[in-house]
């Protein structure tokens, strides 16, 4: 295996590199969060902010993590004190990667639960707990799931283990992998899943509310909510792409790799929301149906389709795959990070990471049952949420909004430009474009983030 002086390992191939990235962007957010928040914010009027977002203040953010992570060659902080020393700045630059790890490491504390009730419902559909659901069974079912501690902790438990099994092993074995094996089938899925709508469902109605913009429903909350999600769809935040980005070659062109994953990340996206928007018209069933489009709308379109119970087994296979490429990268930043800063071993920093995050993901679990009338203060702004809402809120509008802008201004500012330009490996205009992006309407977009979610 190649190393770097700060010892990291290296991907075996572009490709390994770029389905770890486009893995890592591909989660929940796109197969569950998306099509939900383009039902519950007006539909097309969402998708354009969207993908603006992505364009604008998404991709350019992404190229500046991965080109720390090449230059720095080292975990998340590490690279960015190697850089910070080679500009003559301030060690203290790295803040924005520390708050980008531990955002990474609460992130998984919530995701591996949610990821648990997708599992749960791979079980399900397998065992045909969807067969003649009505809605009001259908709602009975998902309640009865998060009533139950004991099958949250299970089903969190195997997932992590899951993660853990896979993250224990070097680069090319562990994550460059899975992620070789699950990312193909997550696409023949997910094709499998959008040629099922555009057959059997209702596609024109699908395309229709995706793709024709309302300009009627624009309103500051339909915008919050659209930046919010391009931003945080592609990874930007959580030291992800600068772990990643300190495995690369010197030989890739990091402008091109970020537009290509936030390129894959919007069309799986919209791949996504197709397919599931083709289902739920056809059945006459509400495509705002919020965080329960997928445990509650879908499994009752699933039991009344032919095909139905095929179908929703390989949909909610397809929403693991997603997530554990997700949680895959998640996890992978807090490992690095604990193996070169407390320097142990990669198998012993898998498995103490995890399991602290399993520990600490009892809250998230007991948030929905045991805990779920607790709340931090009685009045005033902490009341309104358990504990599970109170940990999204911290990672998703305070810490990586803060990181994300953090890393966004040392890379374009504090950055020889001409540094940038040599690992950007773009035409000059091209180039410039990419630096203006990132010196202004990147900060501006994430300043705006934070902002409206305070």
């Amino acid at each position: 295996m190649a190393q770097s002086s700060q010892g990291s390992q290296h991907w075996s191939s572009y490709s390994g590199f770029m389905l770890a990235c486009i893995g890592a962007a591909v989660g929940l957010g796109n197969i569950w969060k998306f099509p939900y928040m383009v039902g519950a914010n007006g539909g097309s009027a969402f998708v354009l902010i969207y993908l603006l977002t992505i364009a604008s203040i998404a991709i350019p953010v992404a190229a500046a993590e991965i080109a720390l992570g090449r230059l720095g060659q080292a975990g998340p902080v590490e690279s960015l004190h190697n850089i910070a020393k080679s500009e003559k700045r301030t060690h203290w630059v790295s803040i924005g990667a520390d708050i980008g790890v531990l955002a990474s490491y609460l992130l998984l504390t919530f995701y591996a639960v949610i990821a648990g009730w997708v599992l749960s419902y791979v079980y399900r559909a397998i065992t045909g707990s969807f067969d003649a659901l009505s809605s009001e069974a259908s709602q009975n079912m998902f309640q009865a799931l998060q009533a139950s501690p004991t099958e949250m902790i299970l089903m969190q438990g195997l997932f992590l283990l899951t993660v853990t099994f896979i993250l224990s092993r070097d680069i090319t074995s562990g994550l460059e992998r899975a992620n070789r094996i699950m990312m193909p089938m997550l696409f023949i899925m997910l094709l499998a899943v959008a040629g099922y709508g555009l057959i059997a469902g209702s596609p024109k109605e699908a395309l229709i509310y995706l793709l024709t913009p309302d300009f009627s429903k624009l309103n500051n909350a339909t915008i919050a909510a659209a930046v919010g999600q391009g931003f945080f769809s592609v990874g930007v935040g959580s030291a992800i792409l600068i772990t990643f980005g300190a495995y690369m070659n010197k030989d890739i062109k990091i402008g091109s790799a970020a537009l290509t994953i936030g390129i894959a990340d919007t069309a799986i996206a919209l791949l996504a929301g197709f397919g599931i928007f083709a289902i739920v018209f056809s059945q006459g069933l509400d495509p705002a149906a919020g965080p329960g489009l997928i445990f509650i709308t879908l499994p009752v379109a699933f039991s009344s389709i032919p095909g139905g119970y095929i179908l929703g087994i390989l949909f909610f296979i397809l929403v693991l795959f997603a997530a554990l490429t997700s949680a895959l990268a998640l996890a992978e930043v807090t490992i690095s990070w604990a193996e070169y800063r407390l320097n142990i071993s990669r198998r012993f920093a898998s498995w103490a990471v995890l399991l602290s995050n399993f520990m600490i993901g009892l809250l998230t679990v007991f948030s929905f049952n045991l805990l779920s009338e607790y709340r931090l203060a009685e009045t005033g702004f902490w009341a309104e949420k358990n504990l599970f809402e109170v940990k999204d809120y911290i990672t998703s509008s305070i810490l990586m909004p803060v990181s994300g802008l953090l890393i966004v201004f040392f890379a374009y500012w504090g950055i020889k430009s001409y540094r940038l330009e040599q690992a950007f490996g773009q035409d000059r205009k091209i180039f410039m474009i990419w630096l203006w992006l990132g010196r202004i309407v990147s900060p501006l977009g994430i300043i705006w983030v934070f902002w409206t979610n305070l």
